[in-house]
């Protein structure tokens, strides 16, 4: 896979949904590490069209695995966001609450 992403089409179908409208692409992903949310943009993968699912090749694979490992140094970001944080209970009803608290 191309590391510019050009967007071109490929001529592959996708193992998730059978589609054929799949693309180069430079995708972002955020990633849980202990209890801290990383951003890892830029990341060259090839994105299905039609069911958005991604596919890395095994050298992005690989290096996602090594930035995991060295838990993704403060250092090393090149910017830092604000995540708004909401808890689902306070939109929920609480008899629904209820009824999911006495399932489990």
């Amino acid at each position: 896979m191309s590391a510019t992403a050009s967007g071109n089409p490929l001529s592959h179908r996708c193992p998730q949904c059978g589609s054929t409208h799949l693309r180069e692409s430079l995708v972002k992903s955020a990633i849980w590490h202990a209890d801290r949310l990383v951003i890892v943009e830029d990341i060259p993968a090839i994105v299905c069209g039609d069911c958005g699912e991604r596919f890395y090749d095994d050298a992005t694979a690989t290096m996602l695995d090594l930035m995991h490992g060295e838990g993704y140094p403060a250092a090393q970001a090149v910017q830092h966001v604000s995540v708004p944080i909401f808890r689902f209970a306070q939109r929920v009803p609480p008899e629904l609450l209820e009824t999911a608290e006495t399932e489990t």
